[in-house]
């Protein structure tokens, strides 16, 4: 970074906050980012798309579950609405399966920029570069995986002194303990949450008032816990120790996938720091089986995340297909490129 008047603020204040001018040694680094980025996605099978800057709201909705109007229009701390605050994902495979009778490549990476707010008001970024790697057709361990590689490849290519850890999720599973918990969906709402911040008092509180059985109180303090990898056969015996026969059937196919996929974790990604955390259910309905988030250190903000959404591409064409992906913000890449000069 050119260090000469490093001091004097280059973004005038017509500028909205939140919203960056990238000079030309700015520009010059991103466009080199970019292009190793691209040469990477194209030697492991990838092929870029383009996608629009704005698109109908109503042709997500049309398609989507209600609860999830946050993917299509996004609101800063202060309630403002800030717009297209359309999800990525969405976006990618609504235009695959537009293009369903064409013979393409289902493996695919994108460049796209995107309005967020993640509540820290002015300190970061509202318009963020998103690079995004999607798989249409697969979403088995052995594909989830091998995205992860590619991610890896990425990061040491590009950060190779920053190490990160990936907390993994599972949709499916989460929302079957939803069900042997029996709360409505108020109540539900605001579990998610608690196990999300992680917000025990409250937590705890909130049983209390709904008169939670002993056994399942057991099983909201198993969400509560990050477990190393090493550690899910006895998460798996405290779980089933808890559950009724009735109970154990409804988690039971989830329970078999995790534990497989750890299994395959452990003999190809050794190095790889990852955690279990039963607890993590993003903010995006279409998920239906793994989640993950990588975070790196002293940084409470993913700087990437991914995971399995197998009904999506269904829901725009009514054609089965199963999905994976995961994306991550160039500009979080950047501000760690720029601590190591």
């Amino acid at each position: 970074m050119n260090q000469k008047n490093k001091s004097i603020s280059s973004e005038q204040k017509w500028i909205p906050d939140g919203f960056h001018f990238l000079g030309p040694e700015e520009s010059r680094n991103r466009r080199n980012l970019l292009q190793s980025f691209s040469e990477l996605f194209e030697r492991e099978g990838y092929s870029e798309i383009t996608l629009p800057s704005f698109d109908y709201s109503n042709s997500f909705r049309s398609q989507l579950h209600e609860g999830v109007e946050s993917l299509l229009v996004t609101k800063d701390w202060d309630g403002n609405e800030l717009s297209p605050g359309v999800d990525l994902t969405l976006q990618v495979v609504k235009g695959m399966a537009a293009r369903s009778h064409w013979e393409e490549n289902q493996n695919i990476y994108y460049f796209a920029k995107k309005i967020r707010d993640h509540k820290k008001r002015n300190a970061s970024r509202r318009e963020i570069l998103q690079v995004g790697v999607e798989s249409l057709g697969k979403s088995d361990t052995n594909q989830l995986i091998s995205q992860i590689q590619i991610l890896k490849k990425l990061w040491d290519n590009t950060i190779p002194n920053k190490t990160f850890t990936i907390v993994f999720g599972h949709s499916s599973f989460f929302l079957n303990l939803l069900t042997i918990l029996g709360w409505n969906e108020e109540q539900t709402k605001v579990l998610r949450q608690f196990l999300y911040t992680k917000n025990i008092p409250e937590l705890v509180s909130l049983a209390a008032r709904t008169n939670t059985s002993d056994s399942h109180m057991k099983i909201i303090q198993l969400l509560l816990k990050p477990i190393p990898v090493n550690g899910m056969i006895g998460f798996k015996k405290d779980l089933e120790s808890n559950l009724s026969e009735e109970e154990l059937n409804l988690v039971k196919n989830d329970l078999v996938s995790i534990t497989s996929f750890f299994e395959v974790w452990n003999k190809q990604m050794q190095g790889v720091s990852c955690i279990w955390d039963p607890s993590l259910v993003r903010d995006l309905s279409y998920y239906t089986g793994f989640m993950f988030q990588g975070y790196v250190e002293h940084d409470p903000e993913p700087v990437f995340a991914g995971g399995v959404y197998n009904d999506l591409y269904a829901s725009f064409t009514g054609i089965q297909k199963d999905a994976c992906g995961f994306a991550l913000h160039l500009d979080s890449i950047e501000v760690l490129l720029n601590k190591e000069k």
